[in-house]
């Protein structure tokens, strides 16, 4: 009887051992980035025409944060910052404004620390799938143009610690408007040729190649769902950069109709139901629970009006749904609606559920957070913008957001925000270039004015002094443009 006892205590500490080894030591990490969506978008966010229960889900399951911000109000800034936990305006190789170049150089340096690179030294196996928009090949600065006709698409996604990529190089609307995956456009073999021409215009082998937009997102979150099914036993590092809801609207035929607010409720009805597809992956692998899921937005939401129509948008707004919310602005601005997106985290046991917090956050803090979650202590040459915010994530009760974080639009207009103000800095332009509306010196106190109405400029002088110090400060610390 006793050798039996000593026999089973044996088996159940193997069994257990086992068990042990299975379960990923840290948690896997999914990092869905929609293209566009505004603060308003989401039923968790105040959206009644849109269902959105799977985003919801999260909210449900994990914490909201109502003052999340981009470093930018457009793409490409925000994605780079957001893979280096760096402001996108220290670094030279990106356009003072707009955004990078389809066929543009790699934005990371050669010995940049990345996020994917971060879990890649942990022995995570990290992939990126959908919108890529960071640039390919090298080049002196952002006006090159990448040459694809080249046997391999390099450097890009798999040199900055990607160990699998799969996507479009940039918009769905850009060229090449075929897919490649690693190194290699999809279905391309030895000796089919890729036509550079005019301008941004790429030309395949074959047009059959090409994808159709309607069908994108789909592709995007089919391939998602494919590398969790594949994962082995390792953590993994999934950054799935979906392209909806960017413009063009572009649902695809079995989401067509389903919204109360016509095509630009439908597309971000697809994404819901991709986003869907993902957690049930999760949940069928077993990892859902040992996965810390964030969803977030590259900008703010695209917004049209009575004057310049632009359908789907105008039609969103004609049935009572507000992309950015009550903010003002849209993408491309230096208002809230460019820079504030929905930001969601779950992580049962360690992320509180049902949580809503308002403490400021910014998108370029998710790669200081993530080394704090895994055990790791970035180099001071790393993350240089990125804070350290896992007390906050994890519902510590003393725990704060960011004491202030760096706004840039796509227009080149900096502004700062500490606590509840914001500073809008008025931009110099050239002898005779035309000032935009926008870009004048405005100061606002969010707390009490979040549509940024009444412009506190005049009246709040040491505010004026102490912000325009704080942010002259943060551009210093390395060349700004």
């Amino acid at each position: 009887m006793l050798s039996f006892r000593i026999s089973m205590s044996i088996f159940c500490c193997l069994a257990a051992s086992l068990a042990s080894a299975a379960t990923p030591s840290k948690p896997n990490v999914v990092l869905i980035l929609a293209d566009d969506l505004g603060y308003g978008d989401l039923g968790s966010y105040g959206a009644t025409k849109v269902s959105t229960p799977n985003i919801d889900r999260l909210a449900r399951e994990g914490t909201r944060f109502t003052n999340a911000y981009t470093p930018g109000s457009v793409c490409s800034p925000t994605r780079y910052s957001l893979l280096s936990g760096r402001y996108f305006w220290r670094n030279p190789m990106h356009p003072p404004t707009g955004v990078l170049a389809p066929g543009a150089p790699l934005l990371f340096e050669e010995n940049r620390m990345t996020l994917p690179q971060l879990f890649k030294n942990q022995g995570y196996s990290t992939a990126a799938i959908g919108k890529w928009h960071l640039g390919v090949g090298r080049g002196p600065d952002y006006l090159a143009r990448y040459d694809w006709n080249q046997d391999e698409i390099r450097p890009g996604p798999l040199e900055i610690g990607f160990d699998y990529f799969y996507g479009m190089a940039a918009n769905v609307g850009n060229e090449p408007a075929f897919y490649f995956e690693n190194r290699r456009f999809v279905g391309r073999m030895k000796g089919d040729v890729v036509t550079m021409g005019r301008r941004e215009k790429v030309e395949p082998w074959t047009p059959e190649v090409r994808y159709r937009p309607e069908e994108v997102g789909g592709e995007i979150a089919r391939k998602a769902v494919s590398f969790i099914e594949q994962s082995g036993n390792s953590p993994f590092f999934l950054y799935v950069a979906t392209n909806i809801p960017h413009h063009d609207v572009t649902p695809a035929p079995e989401n067509t109709g389903k919204s109360q607010c016509g095509p630009y409720g439908d597309f971000v009805q697809e994404l819901d139901g991709h986003v869907g597809q993902i957690l049930a992956a999760l949940e069928k692998k077993g990892v859902l629970d040992q996965t810390l899921v964030i969803f977030t937005s590259d900008n703010g939401g695209v917004v049209t009006d009575a004057s310049h129509r632009l359908e789907p948008y105008w039609q969103a707004l004609q049935s009572g749904h507000r992309i950015c919310g009550a903010l003002r602005g849209r993408k491309h601005s230096i208002y809230e609606g460019g820079f504030r997106v929905p930001f969601l985290a779950r992580w049962p046991g360690q992320i509180p559920a049902a949580r809503t917090t308002d403490e400021v956050i910014g998108l370029t803090d998710v790669m200081a957070t993530c080394a704090a979650l895994i055990g790791v202590s970035l180099p001071d040459t790393a993350a240089e913008d990125s804070v350290n915010l896992l007390p906050l994530w994890r519902g510590e009760a003393a725990a704060k957001g960011r004491e202030h974080l760096v706004l840039k639009s796509a227009n080149g207009i900096f502004a700062v925000r500490e606590g509840s103000w914001k500073l809008i800095e008025q931009r110099e332009i050239a002898p005779g270039q035309k000032r935009e509306p926008e870009n004048n010196n405005q100061l606002y106190d969010l707390s009490s004015d979040p549509a940024e109405t009444q412009n506190r400029w005049e009246d709040q002088p040491e505010i004026v002094l102490r912000l325009r110090r704080l942010l002259e400060s943060t551009q210093k610390q390395s060349g700004a443009q």
